[in-house]
């Protein structure tokens, strides 16, 4: 039975075409995936069917009937919910009351909190055995942030689930525990549409797919019917670039240390954390989420006043306190959440990618604009930034070139330590590996990065040297060839089995 049905769906933004001729059928019982490159209209489409966008053209059915939603509330409460790719949680509340927001459980005439904890606890258990539902959401990890998004669209018990990026700051454990929950959901009869740029999360998962490319529909594959064939896939959704791999480079280091940190201790999140960073080198921080590895990047970056550890910089002696020291030291910071911290968003893509000169230098009674659009439009090139000018408001660029608008605001900067969390969250395979290229073609001339990504496979392709984190320490370094997720998983996972010896 289809549920849901949304066929010749169009879409401008500006000058911007997002949807030409989008169809996508989501059936009871059902998992399809939604695939596509970054700006190939799949957000699009999942929030025209949500309100959040109206459509130009086309026509959305659910349950036999056409509809037009004013707003994702509206659509939840009928019955379809949404988990965005960008978290839309509340910070200062806790884990249940941002589950039961927008439907809080009453007795009378008064708000029931006893049920409604009750309830979220039950459904948190599934996702996420352990994590306590009177937590303030801005004390949890980036993982436990996407599973308390998660539950807040199961609370309403959709009829039709979209997830969009659901396991993108997940670890393997608890992909795992959605997964199981995705498919007694499906047992149930609830039909799902599922976005990911993890294959094997695509493979694993799916009963069918539908696939993107430049805003229509560019293929479809029901596995239920025919083998599940990766390459025809990426075929599919990168069309002309398909087979394109970033080659693993021989990093061989001449020995100059750049960064040295020793005795690093943040409150209880970083405990004595020592390391050297040479000139060159693509440096991974691996383990299990949130054992203090967005920590030891902030740190770096200046952004905790109060710690205490001893740095050099080229054998220079700094602080690093405060970002703006971090900054004119040339340690330059990608961070983990783009729109939140990495963008203005209601701006353009030239005040976006000037705005650290701006900041940092004391600027004439005007700005040097012809100067400074002529950068801007050569970093737009380098980076294959898909926009129809510089001028383009950032939101309406798609996930991928959002983030190379991130990266590229630093591409003036003589950098020379480049700290990266999860450049690749929520990016496409096409703009992954043209983000990746141009890291390590900077890393090549001598430019020096640490990597902190969610998804190890990041870390095994491109890390020369990677140190696996644990409750704020360093437990292991894993070095050149003797890289795999194997050995990053195994070092992360022995330490709790010697934890677990230590109990008995």
């Amino acid at each position: 039975m289809n549920l849901l049905e949304a066929t010749g769906i169009r879409k401008r933004f500006g000058g911007v075409v997002a949807l030409s001729d989008g169809n996508i059928v989501c059936r009871s019982g059902r998992i399809t995936g939604l695939l596509g490159a970054n700006g190939s209209g799949k957000s699009t489409i999942s929030k025209i069917i949500t309100g959040l966008f109206m459509a130009d053209a086309g026509e959305v059915r659910f349950c036999g009937n056409q509809v037009t939603y004013k707003n994702p509330h509206t659509a939840k409460m009928d019955g379809i919910a949404m988990v965005f790719q960008n978290l839309s949680v509340i910070p200062d509340l806790t884990v249940w009351q941002n589950i039961v927001l927008g439907g809080e459980e009453t007795k009378g005439l008064f708000l029931d909190n006893d049920t409604a904890i009750e309830k979220s606890h039950e459904l948190i258990e599934k996702l996420y055995p352990g994590l306590d539902v009177k937590r303030k959401v801005s004390t949890l990890n980036s993982g436990e942030v996407q599973v308390t998004e998660l539950a807040k669209a199961l609370y309403a018990k959709p009829k039709v689930l979209i997830l969009d990026e659901p396991t993108a700051s997940l670890e393997t454990a608890q992909v795992r525990n959605l997964f199981d929950y995705m498919k007694t959901l499906a047992l149930g009869g609830i039909g799902m549409i599922f976005t990911s740029h993890r294959m094997w999360e695509v493979m694993e998962i799916c009963d069918d797919v539908t696939v993107f490319r430049n805003g229509q529909n560019a293929g479809e594959m029901d596995f239920t019917k025919e083998k599940k064939d990766v390459d025809k896939l990426i075929g599919y959704i990168v069309g002309e670039t398909a087979g394109k791999k970033v080659e693993k480079r021989k990093f061989q280091s001449d020995g100059e240390t750049v960064l040295s940190v020793k005795n690093m201790n943040y409150r209880k999140r970083l405990k004595n954390i020592s390391f050297e960073l040479k000139k060159g080198e693509v440096l991974g921080i691996g383990g299990l989420a949130g054992q203090g590895q967005t920590e030891l990047i902030l740190a770096l970056a200046g952004d905790y006043a109060d710690i205490s550890y001893k740095a050099q910089v080229m054998g220079k002696e700094i602080s690093l306190n405060k970002p703006v020291n971090a900054v004119r030291n040339n340690i330059l910071l990608v961070p983990g959440e783009r729109q939140q911290e990495g963008l203005f968003l209601q701006h353009s893509v030239y005040k976006n990618l000037i705005f650290p000169k701006l900041a940092l230098k004391k600027e004439p009674f005007f700005t040097k604009n012809k100067e400074y659009r002529s950068e801007s439009e050569k970093i737009v090139e380098t980076l294959l930034i898909m926009t129809h000018n510089i001028d383009a408001q950032v939101n309406t660029l798609s996930g991928g070139n959002q983030q190379k608008v991130v990266v590229g605001k630093w591409l003036p900067f003589n950098t020379t330590v480049m700290l990266l969390v999860d450049p690749a969250k929520g990016v496409d395979i096409g703009a992954r590996t043209e983000l990746y290229e141009y890291i390590l073609r900077q890393a090549d001339k001598g430019m020096s990065v640490i990597l902190y990504a969610s998804d190890t496979e990041e870390l095994v392709a491109y890390c020369d040297r990677i140190l696996v984190m644990h409750e704020g320490k360093i437990v292991e370094e894993i070095i050149g060839d003797k890289i795999s997720e194997d050995a990053i998983v195994t070092a992360s996972m022995k330490i709790k089995g010697m934890e677990r010896d230590a109990k008995k």
